[in-house]
């Protein structure tokens, strides 16, 4: 066996140990340890020891040579030892290792020639392994600590005594006294070298011993290492080495002690002395630091880190006495005595024995120096001073590294210890450094040492040292540069001891001077001196020194020699990094300087200097550094700014030659901080940065750096390393501009002319000469940015990206003509250089998995938003899939392509499945990609369509040349897939998959040549389906993961499929507790992973598939638990496993039916899904009106809930209507299940829910049940009957329900509703009942027949209205009904609804509109208004708009009648219902039922009512209301003010006034004390705030700046009081003013201004914003938790009358309400605006928002060039955000402004925010006024041309068909609710508001043309949208409001 086999056969002894060793699973006993055991000697005679020691029939273990085996063996438990965390292995290893290390010092070792492998040698391996284990054991052990500590003393006594026994003694005569001798030199050998291994082992792990143990540990190793066994040890190897080799014996101890010498360890007694002291080191070390500390730092360094004054709390818990300290300091002391009387034997010995005595020395100083830290009375401070002063005069000792770092760190920390030696040290370092010939790290630490030592003095001490070395470097004639004697003389004062040091040295009286031994040498010395300064700068941590360092070192630039400048230069930047921004700043000047200079001069050793520092700094600046983005910027216009000079004839050639050498001096740098930096990934860099970086590259091409010019190759590797880091040179935000910015950049204009121009182009045509034509036409500027394209590309291409080149096509002026024809040849070029290296073959990082990340990005790329950039992305992929097919055979290439497909197809649906609201952003983890997408929809399906063509291509091709592997990984894609976000459980991505996987590839020759059979398709799908279904097998063939779920504990899951059948009664008694278990936790709403319980339910549905019993409690488990959590996930795994056991086990089919049903008549009972009762969707005047902007998220969450609500019960109905249809015409008993399922399923549809989106699932339900009774055979006639009756039933409670529209923008679900009516018509006429003899049974189901099949084709011609608002495309062919039902008709069927359902019969009004049709139904309201109670809308068909005469008992159901809406509630005050007492109770009880925040929406109305309250009802409302809502009370006191006058000026009061004031006074008088006092604290803080607008007044004349500082000083004197708000903030609290905020606005004769508050909001509506008040008036504070803060500027106002503002917003505010109902995605903000007494007011301010004309006044051109300036080109992302924005709010203002009336709509008038959105302001004309009484503003909204070209420039634009659908769409909504809306209009009728006239609420009612059907309203907004685009009254009236009050258009 040789030696290598040798080594690893004991590298795997080791490894099996450790691996045995940190095996849990095992015992010791039979384990691989036990089992090496057994290869060692002791094993057999372990047992036959006590206490360590041998009984007296047992032989030694020492006695026999130890074999190579056995010592193997021995070491590898030994390195295993610390790994074990058994107790009882533990204890086993012990016993097994004791016996060796007792007798290790007279072990014999066989002979091998395999030991000499073994290093150091075996007796000290043995020893040091040994002691190793077994201390480490006791350190994990603790339980083992006094038995192992046992055996390490007996160890120590055997040394001892055999120590003694060895001792010299009076030779005697013999015949072999030779012999003899070198045995008994061999065994004082053996004695010294296991010393010498335990004592390494102990210092290493000297914390298993208490303090006192090591203390005595070191004595009893220092009485061993006696004076006499010293000379022993020094005598016996003395021996050895003259001893002649005649035996074996010698020559291998011979062989040892050449060995150790020639390792640099010889031996001899220093060697023991090493590790004795440093046993002390660590002795006295864990005295000051755990043990921990001390393995990763050096003591030292601990105690130079620990900067405050040393007094460990660590000491305190080890309670060391001063006795244990001073006598180590004694052994230490006696240590350096011996030392130093054995100094001159030293310098005689060898190289090594010198170091092993300095090592000593450095042990010896340690350990004193930690006794000194520990008590400085134990260890003297002046004798440990007299030592390191002389080692330090000692150049000897000094070149010792491991010697000089301990006393120059000892030196510094002495001055800590006592800092009288500070002065002192503080003068010798310095001498030390100048004088010391450093090498090495020394000069370093020197000078840090010295830093430390300066830290204890002033800082003026600081300052003087550095000017004492800087004049070492101060200019002289003389030989020596010297520093006079007085430069330190201050330093004396502080009492320093006065030294000797280097005394007789000095060649004059200076402090420090510098002998003359060469200019080397003295400029070796120069650069210690400068490096210290640097040193001692950086140490002090102060930017002043730093500052001065830096000054100082830059004035000796030039004063001494070039070498020394050149140093300087380099340590100036290290220097730097510690300084501020103005030191860094300076010092870069200065080396740009020293570049040009250096250049000019043509020094290069300056040069190379520089280069070397901005390295330096280039490699250490991070982006969290300070210095960061100063050092970048300047190293890029430094860059840039060179060769400045636009015309060559105005500059010489060899100007531009220095320019591009200085520009080369920092493309180093420049590469080495990109590379550090990752620049390429930074994605925070600045486009000023960014722009700095495209200047850079485009002057370095001008300045000839190109791939083909001799200066570019000479910098190639710097280019490289740029262009790898550097982005590309068009950024993203290129993509954004409208032109392009290449001819007005000046560094691209910079050297033009003719002959440059005609070398540029050469030299790009050479490297492009297929475009040779094209680069002919280009100008000069387009020719550089194309060489700095391909230089920046070719070369990041040639190093592996390939992926970046298509992006440059976003840049505007690429995308056509000459330029978008050269830069597809230099994408070319890049993608021939990537694949030229890629299929060389020889470099890993071009290999196939590199190339597929390549592909896969540039698959990314053909998904661009820009369609250039795609075109460019497919060519580079169709090049690298031909050249390089493996590329896409590889997992990420493959599944990005199969995931962008599956992306883009999403993308495309988004259209259909949230219409209106677009995602930009698609990403993919599965396969690692992330695209961003246009707004622009027909764009998305080009991409679709041509990446799919081109995908179906692509993977044809691999699959060609790999079907298998191609074909293995599609099934891996389809194997890893979870569909939960796929629409439909769609995904084009696997469908791909399939339908590539199942292709014949065309190099199968054999499949390829079947013919075909007519249109039968031959494919592979059988063979790829079957490998697939395989696979999934033996993928979850596995046993399950160890879970640490609870219920799996329980239940054998580790067992493979199989076991399940072989034990199926167990297993099933352990599947039965475990779904139990689930079950219940599912009951109890427990959490429980989909994933687990997908694990779990799939094993229980695997075990009912192979069981031939009942399994009935399996079987119910397996449906219950789904049922359980009722959600689309359980749901949907419920089915996939109930199908699988159905198909599977066909005798379950029963089981799992009966249990389905059960189940599901179980979510009836328990109201759960779609039949919970709590799930409404409310008439918008029933919920809390707000007003606040428009909130999407809202919607989408709202959508989201109902969506997860009904989709459990959608699942379940397709799997009974698909079950239902594949058993039909079975067993009768499934007959009767689905007959008992349906029953109770109808009777829980009457109860349902009637939201927007249960409109499918209800009629889904219908349609199931009419093919039950169509297909059932166990039904007579008559019970089929009653069964059609009960689904007529349940099909028209849909109806008794207002009619609805939907809800969001989900297209897919109205065309799949408009499709199931169809299908639910077709399906009613098919299933005619004819009876031989007709019945009133069969009659009334033909009449209700009739009316459903009238109310069915009325929603579906509504839904397809609302589905299609700018009327049906030609492709699609939906019934034709030109009219409705006639009237005649419709009254036929009146009586048949009203029998149905009273509220059917009521919604046949809204639905049609007739007036025949309303009589009839309010006749049987009048006649039976019982059957009507439960009906709010009956009430209004009853009374109508004035009580009608022939109402008398009728009024009495009042009483019980359902409450109306709060504002049909209030209108009942009115006086047209002549106070009828009966309605006066009815409206009291109906305005009391509902909560505060509903009603506190309609404040102005009822205080209006107070005018008509002859009764005193509204008065009590008012008052009782107002005892619990103090914001309700307030708001109803400032609008009382408000209307108490006529007139602005309170001078004509209102009629109501008295009523007014009386109920004010009543309502304060019944204030408690608590709500008195916020009363009053909230209106004095009002009228403090509004008051400083009529301070205002005598300023009106006054300069602005006048104003404002009035504004201010009346806001610095206004007290904010706990609990305060604004009245136009009433859901939150003031809790500070900006004082500065105030700002006069501009009036002729009022004095409004406008100011900010700080707010805190409660996260909740109007009553927990009166908890918040409530809190801060009860506590005087306001709690934190669920608040937010804002600010929110208002305008104050007085002589205004703000109440017609407040009335139109109020209305914005409710339209708001009703396009939310239907989930309709526009955008109103209805900003809150308060009266609170005559002609005054309180407004919010919109936040972030800037009037139309202020854009005009800012000198753009159009709303259009605003848009584009502020969110970039319409191919931006973020001006396609902004436009949709615009598109929403635009159409819902317009519909707004239509129906309201808004005029006087000048640009001053509107407003847009931040994110695009339009918004009107300032509705003092509304209804039937208009400006000066002229209606210039005839058209029916504003929409203007400049309008029309924000929403895409035309009419066929998506953009504008969005905003027409919008308008349609809002319009719609809008008209079920006139009624509600005029009546908010009809109670402020007589309030005195200009905007009403007499006709104002008929004229409000027309524009919402009742009279017309959906389809004819969708026709008249799309004609009014028509009018207001071509209206030429919107520009006269524009070019009025410029010609008056200056405002522009």
């Amino acid at each position: 066996m040789d030696s290598s086999t040798r080594n690893i056969r004991r590298k795997a002894l080791e490894k099996i140990a450790a691996l045995s060793a940190t095996s849990s699973s095992t015992s010791f006993e039979n384990s691989d340890l036990d089992r090496l055991s057994r290869g060692c000697a002791s094993y057999a005679k372990a047992t036959g020891k006590a206490n360590g020691h041998a009984t007296s029939d047992s032989a030694s273990l020492s006695g026999s040579p130890m074999s190579i085996q056995e010592f193997e063996v021995l070491l590898a438990l030994c390195k295993a030892a610390p790994l074990l965390s058994s107790r009882h292995s533990a204890e086993k290893l012990m016993e097994q290792l004791s016996p060796y290390i007792l007798e290790a010092h007279t072990q014999v070792f066989g002979s091998s020639p395999y030991f000499r492998d073994v290093e150091p040698s075996p007796i000290e391996a043995l020893s040091y392994n040994l002691s190793t284990a077994l201390l480490t054991l006791g350190i994990s052990h603790p339980h083992l600590r006094d038995t192992i500590s046992e055996r390490l003393w007996g160890y120590l006594r055997h040394c001892v005594d055999t120590a003694k026994a060895s001792s010299p003694a009076p030779a005697l005569a013999s015949d072999d006294g030779g012999v003899t001798e070198v045995e008994d030199a061999v065994s004082v050998a053996t004695i010294a070298m296991t010393v010498l291994g335990f004592l390494d082992a102990a210092a290493a792990h000297a914390n298993f011993w208490t303090p006192n143990e090591r203390l005595l540990l070191v004595q009893r190793v220092k009485g061993l290492l006696s004076e006499e066994f010293l000379v022993a040890i020094e005598t016996a190897f003395s021996t050895i080495r003259s001893s002649p080799s005649l035996h074996g014996h010698t020559k291998e101890w011979k062989r040892y002690v050449r060995h150790y010498a020639a390792i640099g360890r010889p031996l001899g007694a220093m060697l023991l002395q090493q590790s004795f002291m440093w046993l002390l080191v660590a002795t006295s070390s864990l005295l000051v630091a755990d043990v921990q500390s001390l393995r990763k730092t050096d003591v030292l360094d601990i105690h130079m880190s620990n900067t405050a004054d040393f007094n460990p709390a660590y000491l305190q818990s080890k309670e060391v006495d001063f006795d244990a300290i001073e006598a180590m300091a004694d052994i230490a002391s006696d240590e350096m005595s011996l030392l130093e009387d054995g100094a001159d034997y030293l310098r005689l010995g060898s190289t090594w024995q010198q170091r092993l005595a300095f090592s000593v020395k450095a042990a010896t100083i340690t350990s004193y120096l930690n006794c000194s830290m520990l008590n400085e009375d134990a260890a003297d401070a002046d004798a440990l001073m007299a030592w390191l002063e002389d080692i330090l005069a000692d150049p000897a000792q000094m070149a010792d590294e491991t010697l000089a770092s301990v006393v120059l760190r000892s030196m510094a920390l002495i001055s800590k210890i006592s800092p009288g030696f500070s002065p002192n040290i503080s003068r010798v370092l310095p001498r030390f450094i100048v004088q010391g010939n450093l090498r090495g790290n020394t000069i370093s630490l020197a000078s840090q040492c010295l830093a430390f030592v300066l830290r204890s003095l002033s800082q003026d001490a600081i300052i003087t040292t550095l000017y004492t070395f800087g004049n070492v470097l101060s200019s002289s004639t003389n030989a020596e540069r010297a520093l006079a004697g007085t430069a330190n003389g201050d330093l004396s004062a502080d009492g320093g001891v006065n030294s000797t040091f280097y005394a007789g040295k000095q060649a004059t009286g200076s402090s420090i001077s510098l002998p003359t031994d060469g200019e080397e040498e003295a400029s070796y010395v120069y650069g210690n001196v400068v490096e210290t300064i640097c040193g001692i700068a950086s140490s002090c941590n102060d930017p002043k020194i730093t500052a001065l360092a830096q000054s100082m070192l830059l004035q000796k630039l030039g004063k001494v020699n070039r070498s020394t400048d050149a140093r300087i230069i380099r340590e100036a930047a290290g220097l730097a990094l510690s300084g501020g921004p103005t030191e860094f700043r300076t010092l870069l000047k200065l080396y740009a300087k020293i570049i040009q200079d250096g250049i000019n001069q043509q020094s290069n050793i300056l040069l190379d200097a520089v280069t070397k520092a901005l390295s330096f700094l280039s490699s250490s600046l991070r982006k969290d550094t300070p210095l960061y983005d100063i050092y970048l910027e300047d190293l890029l216009e430094a860059v840039v700014s060179k060769g400045d000079v636009h015309q060559s004839q105005n500059s010489r050639e060899a100007d531009v030659e220095i320019a591009a050498r200085e520009i080369s001096q920092l493309l180093q740098p420049l590469a080495i901080f990109m590379s550090h930096n990752e620049l390429i990934s930074d994605d925070t860099l600045s486009e000023e940065t960014l722009s700095l970086f495209r200047d850079a590259w485009f002057n370095v091409v001008v300045h000839g750096f190109t791939t083909n010019t001799d200066r570019g190759k000479q910098y190639i590797d710097e280019l490289r390393l740029m262009a790898i880091h550097s982005k590309p040179i068009v950024g993203e935000g290129r993509g954004e501009q409208v032109e392009s910015d290449i001819e007005l950049n000046t560094v691209l204009r910079r050297g033009m002319s003719p002959e440059h121009e005609a070398m540029q182009k050469k030299r790009l045509t050479a490297l492009l000469p297929a475009k040779a034509a094209d680069i002919r036409g280009l100008s000069y500027r387009k020719v550089i940015f194309l060489q700095a394209a391909y230089l920046v590309e070719t070369l990041r291409g040639s190093s592996g990206d390939c992926t970046k080149a298509p992006i440059y096509f976003i840049e505007p002026g690429m995308r056509k003509g000459d330029m978008s024809s050269t830069m597809e040849g230099i994408t070319g070029a890049v993608m021939d250089a990537y694949l030229k290296k890629t299929l060389s073959g020889t470099n890993p990082t071009f290999s196939a998995p590199y190339v597929a990340e390549q592909l896969a990005r540039i698959f990314n790329g053909c998904c661009y938003r820009i369609e250039r950039v795609q075109q460019a992305a497919m060519v580079c992929a169709d090049q690298v899939i031909r050249e390089v097919p493996s590329a896409l055979c590889q997992k990420s290439s493959l599944f990005a392509l199969l995931e962008l497909l599956t992306i883009m197809w999403t993308s495309c649906l988004e259209a259909e499945t949230d219409e209106y609201e677009w995602k930009s952003s698609f990403s993919s983890a599965r396969g690692g990609v992330s695209v961003e997408l246009s707004d622009d929809y027909s764009l998305r399906r080009r991409t679709l369509n041509n990446l799919y063509k081109k995908a179906k291509v692509w993977v044809s091709s691999v699959i060609s040349i790999a079907p298998l592997d191609v074909k293995g990984l599609l099934q891996t894609y389809l194997s890893e897939y979870n569909d939960e976000g796929a629409y439909g459980h769609i995904s084009l991505g696997r469908s791909f998959a399939n339908e590539m996987g199942s292709t014949i590839p065309s190099t199968d020759q054999r499949l390829s040549a079947i013919d075909r059979h007519g249109d039968c398709n031959i494919n592979t799908a059988s063979d790829f389906i079957a490998q697939y279904t395989t696979r999934q097998e033996y993928r979850y063939a596995e046993a399950l993961p160890d879970h640490d779920a609870e219920w799996l504990h329980i239940m054998h899951l580790g067992q493979r499929r199989g076991s399940i059948a072989q034990a199926p009664g167990k297993n099933g008694e352990d599947a039965v507790t475990v779904l139990a278990h689930i079950e219940s936790r599912t009951l109890r709403r427990k959490y429980i992973p989909i994933d687990e319980l997908r694990d779990i339910l799939r094993r229980a549905a695997a075990l009912l598939c192979r069981s031939k019993k009942d399994e009935c409690a399996i079987v119910h488990h397996l449906v219950a638990i789904p049922f359980g959590f009722l959600t689309k996930q359980s749901i949907k795994l419920g089915i996939s496993l109930w199908l699988g056991v159905i198909n599977e086990n066909p005798r379950m089919e029963s089981r799992i039916l009966m249990e389905v049903a059960q189940q599901w008549e179980s979510t009836v009972h328990r109201k759960l899904g779609i039949f919970n009762c709590a799930f409404l969707h409310p008439d918008p005047f029933y919920v809390k009106g707000e007003f606040a902007p428009s909130d999407r998220s809202a919607l989408s969450k709202r959508q989201q809930t109902a969506h997860n609500l009904l989709q459990p019960h959608m699942r379940l109905l397709q799997f009974l209507t698909s079950h239902f249809n594949a058993t039909r015409l079975g067993t009768p008993h499934v007959e009767k299940s689905f007959l008992r399922l349906l029953n109770v399923t109808l009777d829980g549809l009457m109860h349902a829910t009637g939201h927007p989106l249960a409109r499918e699932i209800r009629f889904q339900v219908v349609l199931f049940g009419i093919k039950i009774m169509r297909h059932v055979t166990a039904l007579d006639f008559h019970s089929r009957c009653l069964l059609k009756d009960k689904i007529l039933s349940a099909a028209l409670s849909w109806f008794t329900f207002a009619p609805r529209w939907s809800f969001g923008g989900n297209r897919v679900q109205i065309k799949a509703e408009t499709r199931l009516l169809a299908d639910v018509a077709l399906a009613l006429k098919n299933v005619q009942m004819v009876a031989d003899h007709p019945t009133p049974l069969s009659k009334a189901l033909q009449t209700k027949e009739a009316l459903l099949q009238v109310l069915i084709e009325s929603e579906h011609i509504r839904l397809n209205v609302w589905l299609y608002p700018l009327g049906e495309p030609r492709e699609v062919h939906a019934p034709q009904v030109q009219k409705g039902p006639t009237e005649a008709t419709l009254v036929s069927l009146i009586r048949t609804a009203w029998n149905e359902s009273p509220s059917l019969a009521i919604q046949l009004i809204t639905r049609f509109p007739s007036p025949r049709l309303h009589k009839e139904i309010r006749c049987l309201v009048l006649n039976f208004p019982d059957k009507a109670v439960s009906e709010p809308e009956a009430v209004q068909l009853l009374l109508g708009e004035t009580l009608p005469n022939d109402i008398s008992f009728q009024l009495k159901y009042l009483l019980y009648w359902a409450p109306v809406n709060p504002i049909t509630a209030v209108t009942l005050f009115l006086p047209a219902y002549r106070n009828h007492p009966f309605i006066l109770q009815y409206a009291m009880r109906a305005l009391e039922s509902h909560s505060v925040d509903v009603t506190f929406f309609y404040v102005p109305q009822i205080v209006q009512t107070l005018r008509y309250d002859v009764l005193g009802y509204v008065e009590r409302y008012i008052v009782e209301t107002a005892k619990f809502s103090q914001l309700f009370a307030h708001q109803i006191i400032w609008n009382m003010k408000a209307n108490a006058y006529k007139d602005e000026d309170s001078q004509i009061p209102d009629d109501v006034k008295p009523t007014l004031d009386k109920v004010m006074a009543r309502m304060i008088k019944e204030f408690s004390e608590v709500d008195k006092d916020f009363y009053e604290r909230e209106f004095d803080f009002f009228d403090e705030v509004t008051s400083i607008s009529g301070k205002l007044k005598p300023l009106i004349k006054r300069p602005k700046p006048e104003r404002k500082q009035k504004i201010e000083e009346e806001l610095r004197k206004i007290k904010v009081d706990v609990g305060v708000y604004l009245p136009s903030n009433p859901d939150g609290i003031v809790i500070g003013i900006d004082r500065k905020s105030g700002k006069p606005l501009q009036s002729h004769a009022k004095a409004p201004y406008m100011a900010t508050f700080r707010i805190k909001k409660p996260k909740g509506n109007i009553e927990s914003t009166e908890s918040l008040l409530e809190e801060a008036n009860t506590n005087g504070t306001v709690k934190q938790d669920n608040t937010v803060e804002t600010w929110q500027s208002a305008i104050f106002k007085v002589g205004d009358d703000c109440r017609q503002d407040v009335l139109a917003l109020q209305m914005i505010a409710a339209f708001r309400g009703i396009f939310n109902n239907v989930g309709l995605d526009v955008y109103v903000f209805p900003y809150r605006v308060t009266a609170t007494a005559p002609g005054c007011g309180v407004i919010d301010v919109l936040p972030n928002s800037i009037s139309r004309d202020m854009v005009g006044r800012e000198a753009v051109n159009g709303l259009y060039d605003y848009f584009v300036s502020k969110y970039g080109n319409e191919d931006s992302l973020r001006f396609q955000e902004a436009r949709s924005n615009f598109v929403k709010s635009m159409a819902a203002y317009s519909i707004i402004s239509f129906l309201l009336q808004f005029k006087d709509r000048h640009n001053g008038n509107i407003m847009i925010d931040d994110a695009g959105h339009i918004l009107h302001i300032d509705f003092g004309f509304c209804f039937d006024i208009a400006p000066g009484g002229v209606k210039f503003e005839r058209a029916p909204f504003k929409l203007t041309t400049e309008m029309v070209a924000v929403m895409g420039g035309g009419t066929d634009h998506q953009a504008y068909k969005w905003f027409e659908e919008l308008c349609v769409k809002a319009f719609l909504a809008s008209r079920p609710y006139v009624e509600k809306l005029s009546q908010l209009v009809l109670l402020m009728m007589d309030s005195g508001l200009p905007c009403f006239k007499l006709e104002t609420i008929q004229h409000f009612k027309e524009r919402f043309v009742p009279e017309k059907s959906e389809k004819e309203a969708a026709d008249f907004m799309r004609g009014l949208i028509k009018r207001s685009q071509s209206s030429y009254s919107t520009g006269v009236y524009d070019q009025f409001q410029l010609l008056t009050n200056g405002i522009p258009y």
